[in-house]
């Protein structure tokens, strides 16, 4: 049972990691374009001109990726602990 979730650690955070499938990717994508134009149709009905839109870190996909970092880690101390 221990190493299995270990495994299921490394897996998981291996798969965030390297944006296994492009899920991540996709998911950013569709935010982002989603928020632009939310913004872009609050700046028009305010009369303002159009400025661009910069996503916040929560949409960006690289620090979506980088969050299976600290899973894999635990996952390998896990795997370390229990094989050790």
């Amino acid at each position: 049972m221990d190493i299995g979730v270990a495994v299921l650690f490394v897996v998981i955070g291996a798969g965030v990691l390297f944006d296994v499938g492009g899920f991540i990717r996709r998911r950013c994508e569709r935010v982002q374009i989603k928020a632009a134009d939310m913004r872009r149709e609050m700046q028009w009905s305010h009369g303002r001109l159009e400025t661009p839109y910069v996503p916040v870190w929560n949409a960006r996909p690289a620090f979506i990726r980088a969050l299976g970092l600290p899973i894999l880690v635990v996952g390998g101390l896990l795997l370390l602990l229990h094989l050790g």
